[in-house]
């Protein structure tokens, strides 16, 4: 449903620019980033329950681990060797690169669609960004300063408030009309 609406909402964004209602392709830009972050803030939690578990499957050390040579590191050196066995049986490897092992596909599979989310919603807000500047160039000429600063606090807007977000919207909507 979600990616009907995103996917509804960018033809809308589109149909905007063409038109160049550039304040107006600015406040459904926003919409659109809004709703990829809304995704992004809910899908977290689990996507980093699966980057650790990759991280675990390809032994990438967490980022702000600091080797040192205590005795229990090199116990833990001498173990990890017969765990790197292990896995060595478990990850094919082809040219000395890994290939995707069947059982973590599906958090490859979660990791990528986050990331597109993550993407969409960073696009969204550049061109919201972008569609503002035009339409700010047009609203001083048109010497409409409350038309300017009703869209100006919508692009500024977090996504946290979708509820004050729509509102912002509406009266961002009547000020450029």
């Amino acid at each position: 449903m979600l990616s009907q609406s995103m996917r509804s909402i960018m033809t809308l964004c589109h149909e905007y620019e063409r038109r160049q209602e550039m304040a107006a392709a600015a406040l459904a830009y926003k919409c659109m980033e809004v709703a990829c972050m809304r995704v992004v803030y809910c899908k977290h939690s689990s996507i980093n329950r699966d980057r650790h578990e990759l991280q675990a499957t390809l032994q990438i050390a967490p980022k702000g681990a600091s080797p040192s040579s205590s005795a229990s590191d090199i116990d833990n050196l001498n173990n990890q060797t017969m765990t790197d066995k292990a896995a060595l049986s478990k990850v094919s490897h082809v040219g000395g690169k890994h290939v995707i092992v069947a059982r973590n596909h599906p958090n490859f599979v979660r990791l990528l669609d986050f990331a597109q989310d993550v993407n969409f919603a960073i696009e969204a807000s550049r061109k919201s960004q972008k569609a503002f500047v035009a339409a700010n160039l047009l609203l001083e000429e048109a010497q409409n300063r409350e038309g300017i600063t009703s869209v100006r606090r919508v692009i500024d807007f977090s996504f946290q408030d979708v509820e004050g977000l729509i509102r912002l919207v509406r009266l961002a909507q009547e000020a450029i009309s």
